[in-house]
């Protein structure tokens, strides 16, 4: 895995997407459609590795997607990045079990904390944006987590693709 073939993912969780998250609604259905487009223009631009920062909302549709695309784009890979080692066992049982589905299909798992510790979040989304040179994400202008990504991912010089702006 190398900077240059390397994109990142941003975005809320799912009570600031569209519908609260909801799946079943048509906003989501469009937001993953632009997720997959979006994925798929990377991966037409040379991107072959995806980061994950693996939270419950975009950033697990995200990597889903990327999962789905391995069928469909010869080399594509899913970096799953886990501020912790047990986060995906803080979410409930239908979660985790999806995300345990994708850390099994990813092509590495990084963990950068044994134990959840405060900021744990902010040193996962840092350690994605250093290792990136392009950004997919839902950034809505609001405050948090996704705003403190997409704002350093500016800093470092990323190419940005909002998908917020094509919603």
């Amino acid at each position: 895995m190398n900077r240059e073939t390397t994109c990142c993912f941003t975005g809320p969780r799912r009570p600031r997407l569209p519908s609260e998250g909801n799946e079943l609604s048509p906003e989501i259905a469009k937001l993953k459609e632009k997720i997959r487009s979006a994925v798929i223009d990377a991966y037409n631009d040379g991107f072959r590795f995806f980061m994950n920062g693996m939270a419950d909302g975009f950033d697990l549709f995200a990597a889903e997607t990327v999962v789905e695309l391995k069928n469909v784009c010869s080399g594509i890979s899913l970096v799953a990045v886990l501020p912790y080692t047990d986060a995906p066992k803080s979410h409930s049982a239908a979660v985790a079990k999806r995300m345990e589905y994708v850390l099994k299909n990813s092509c590495s798992v990084i963990s950068l904390s044994e134990k959840y510790v405060p900021g744990c979040e902010h040193c996962r989304n840092k350690y994605m944006v250093d290792n990136s040179t392009r950004i997919i994400g839902y950034y809505n202008g609001l405050s948090g987590g996704t705003a403190h990504c997409w704002n350093y991912s500016i800093e470092k010089g990323l190419e940005k693709v909002n998908i917020y702006d094509e919603t």
